[in-house]
């Protein structure tokens, strides 16, 4: 009976993540409008947005588009039910790689240059998250013994704390933030690999990123473990809502860096941070009881 309660649970994690992500979206917006001094928009802009895609005419420019916001989607959805099931967290890497794979692709579909420029860079963005999620990942997985997301319960926090560190910049790239908002470019290319989007499709796409920034805000919060589950819960919260405060901070005091500057910071700063930790929780960590 346990087992059919914990499966529930997890069913309806599983549901409420992306709307959850849609609401922190709102909320994003409201603070970010607030520190520029504007009313902003409802917190609840994000549903409406997608309800009104969902509500348009469908249009595409080729059959291969759709193909390719469905598998985005469907491979994000794979990634995030591994991780809120207790799965692999490699399988979970490998699954929501190919959903950013399938998107860059659907990009490149169209004939279109802003689009191709966009998909350039959202592999770019690949490029510099990936090496850096994979060892981060490892990181737990060393430290716990285990790449079951279910059973790395433990102070991650104390014990990676640099690790920790390494995601925030990733948070930020998938966030689509200053000083990495690179691949939209909001005052260059407004949607990026998505521009030739619309209607229903472009939805499906929007799903696929509330989807995917679950999946890392869900690794963000396997950080905190305690005991009570009040605490736990608590815990994970606010670590979760710390970080993307940071990153709303910083989207609203830094202006947008070259690619160059995005690929080259977090495949040295974040590599070496995980790097780091790793070496103390293999030849430190067992002296002080990690």
């Amino acid at each position: 009976m346990a087992d059919v309660s914990d499966l529930a649970w997890q069913t309806l994690a599983l549901l409420l993540a992306p709307l959850v992500v849609a609401l922190l979206s709102g909320i994003d917006r409201k603070i970010t409008a607030r520190m520029q001094n504007r009313v902003g928009p409802p917190i609840l802009q994000p549903f409406y947005d997608l309800a009104k895609l969902m509500g348009k005419d469908r249009k595409i420019i080729n059959p291969g588009q759709v193909a390719f916001a469905l598998a985005a989607l469907f491979f994000q959805v794979l990634a995030l039910a591994t991780v809120v099931y207790g799965g692999d967290l490699i399988l979970a890497f490998f699954l929501t790689s190919a959903g950013s794979l399938f998107m860059v692709l659907g990009a490149f579909s169209a004939r279109s240059p802003f689009s191709h420029m966009g998909a350039q860079r959202e592999l770019l963005q690949v490029l510099a998250c990936e090496p850096v999620l994979f060892l981060v990942i490892l990181s737990m997985a060393v430290w716990a013994g285990t790449f079951s997301s279910d059973q790395l319960g433990g102070p991650l926090l104390f014990a990676l704390p640099l690790s920790f560190l390494a995601l925030l910049p990733l948070l930020v790239i998938k966030m689509q933030k200053s000083p990495y908002d690179i691949s939209h470019a909001h005052s260059e290319l407004v949607s990026g690999p998505q521009v030739e989007y619309s209607g229903p499709y472009l939805g499906i796409l929007v799903l696929a990123q509330w989807v995917e920034l679950a999946l890392l805000l869900w690794v963000i919060a396997l950080f905190w473990y305690d005991e009570g589950i009040a605490v736990s819960l608590a815990g994970k919260a606010a670590l979760v809502l710390g970080s993307i405060f940071f990153v709303i901070l910083l989207d609203n005091s830094t202006t947008r860096l070259t690619r160059d500057r995005m690929v080259s910071f977090t495949l040295t700063v974040g590599v070496c941070l995980v790097a780091m930790n790793m070496v103390l929780v293999l030849y430190i960590g067992p002296e002080v009881g990690w």
